[in-house]
């Protein structure tokens, strides 16, 4: 047993507290911060010092560094003060000697025209430049495509669009469209998957096939996560079956590998103005208007130099648009979606259609006509 008098000493000692930039986690090693010390001159290691006490979170995150360091870097200045030497900056959450070494070479990197300011703007700019598909396609497989059938998944229904690309002008021929049902919300996985293997035979032949990237529930410690909860399990399979069926058509001996593409949710619903919040709405006035010719309507569209204008996007032969009107309004919508996702597809990635793709970037400031409907 421990008298009173030694109790006290131990509990004294255990109260003293470092200095303050002790407290924080991730101490740094002697030898991390030697190696870190002797990599700069005096200069350098000065220029270091005031570009990162004189600069505030933005300004910092210019630099090569990711934003979540940078907010880390300013907290840290925030409770403890400017860094008083260059191994100070180990003492910050996510700052190890390798990390450091990369961001310490951008702030001495030399200026480049434009202020800092701007280059935060470029950087952001282009952090916001995600690719449209998955896998990414190179500029030898985008020329070689010259069909593409947009396919679009339901959890009992199946719907495709194929379209001819046009490489000269804008205008694509639709070639085939079709709407097929599964039928049953609750089938087993050997039946669903004979009904996907028939329904995979029926889609033509094409270079390549355009799906939705389905949503996908991330690995989770619970089981019950509304995340996982909110993915269709079936229609999770009939994607699957679906890709590998597709996927099987293409050769092994064509330099084309890829002939299964899966585009971000929601973007050909951006593209064509049927999006409200993530909420889809009717692509039936769109394609509607796509149809319209001098021929069938009473007053002639107004010509316009937008490439979105809808009646030279698609050419439609008479008899797919008999099918069009004989559909149910649902079945309408799906060939719909299907279609709007093949010309999404061919605007954005094949053709890289500049007003295309400005409608679907962040803070573009390429105005976008309203559609004409």
């Amino acid at each position: 047993m421990l008298c009173r008098r030694t109790l006290l000493c131990v509990t004294t000692r255990c109260l003293r507290l470092p200095p303050m930039h002790q407290l924080t986690p991730g101490q740094p090693e002697n030898d991390l911060a030697s190696d870190l010390l002797h990599a700069y001159s005096d200069a350098d290691s000065l220029k270091i010092l005031k570009t990162i006490n004189e600069s505030g979170m933005n300004q910092i995150a210019s630099y090569d560094i990711t934003k979540a360091r940078a907010t880390k870097l300013q907290n840290w200045k925030d409770r403890h003060g400017p860094l008083q030497k260059l191994s100070d900056i180990l003492y910050v959450e996510g700052f190890g000697l390798k990390v450091t070494t990369k961001f310490f070479t951008s702030l001495l990197a030399p200026a480049s025209t434009g202020s800092i300011a701007e280059g935060l703007q470029n950087k952001t700019k282009a952090a916001r430049i995600a690719p449209f598909i998955i896998p990414p396609m190179d500029e030898g497989q985008r020329s070689r495509i010259a069909s593409a059938v947009g396919v679009r998944i339901g959890v009992t229904s199946v719907s495709w669009a194929r379209l001819k690309i046009g490489r000269d002008e804008a205008t694509c021929l639709l070639t085939h469209w079709q709407h097929h049902e599964l039928n049953d919300k609750k089938v087993h996985l050997s039946e669903l998957s004979r009904r996907c293997l028939y329904v995979s035979h029926q889609i033509p032949d094409a270079d390549c096939y355009v799906m939705e990237s389905p949503q996908m529930a991330q690995v989770s410690s619970n089981p019950g996560s509304i995340d996982q909860q909110n993915v269709n399990i079936q229609k999770a399979q009939v994607s699957a079956i679906m890709s590998f069926s597709l996927m099987a058509r293409s050769d092994s001996d064509e330099k084309q590998k890829n002939n299964v593409y899966y585009m971000r949710r929601f973007l050909s619903s951006r593209l064509f103005n049927h999006l409200v919040g993530t909420e889809r709405v009717s692509t039936e006035d769109t394609i509607l208007a796509m149809m319209r010719t001098h021929y069938n309507v009473e007053h002639k569209i107004p010509e316009t130099e937008s490439s979105l204008y809808l009646p030279k996007q698609v050419q439609f032969p008479t008899d797919l648009r008999l099918l069009f009107s004989q559909q149910e309004r649902y079945q309408r919508e799906l060939l719909g979606q299907a279609l709007l996702l093949s010309l999404a597809f061919t605007r954005l990635v094949l053709q890289q259609d500049p007003q295309s793709i400005a409608s679907v970037s962040r803070n573009s400031k390429v105005s976008t006509p309203s559609r004409t409907s």
